[in-house]
């Protein structure tokens, strides 16, 4: 087994490398592991508080290096209501098509389409997922 001292100079390691990267969830991923595990038990009791610090630390540079969220919404205006997007359009229906094949999830596809997540997540649910259930549906 190493020494607590080598434990200690992984853990913190790791959680530094991961902070350095803006990684939040290979950060949560890499804490709930059973290597993780093993290392923090391998620790005197007086160096885990040590560890505690280093991934509230490397969890506060994760979050600052993550992708920024997305800008909070504003109620609707007359001026406003006429910039909306208007899913029926084909067009409109292929640019929601190509976010979400270049996006990983539903938050960077609303960052691509200039939208909340709400509006991306409801305009897929209504015009992708639909028209494919659909499309198969009607397959012979």
């Amino acid at each position: 087994m190493n020494s607590p001292r080598g434990d200690l100079s992984s853990i913190s390691r790791s959680l530094k490398r991961y902070a350095r990267w803006g990684d939040v969830v290979g950060l949560r991923t890499y804490v709930s592991s059973e290597a993780f595990l093993a290392a923090f038990n391998g620790l005197e009791p007086k160096r885990r508080q040590n560890v505690m610090l280093a991934y509230v630390e490397a969890h506060f540079l994760c979050e600052a290096k993550a992708k920024l969220p997305l800008a909070t919404p504003v109620e609707l205006n007359a001026r406003a209501s006429a910039k909306l997007a208007n899913w029926r359009d084909p067009g409109m229906q292929a640019r929601l098509a190509d976010a979400y094949v270049r996006a990983e999830d539903h938050e960077a596809a609303a960052r691509l389409l200039g939208v909340t997540i709400g509006a991306a997540r409801l305009a897929k649910r209504r015009y992708l997922d639909r028209a494919s259930t659909n499309t198969s549906a009607n397959a012979p």
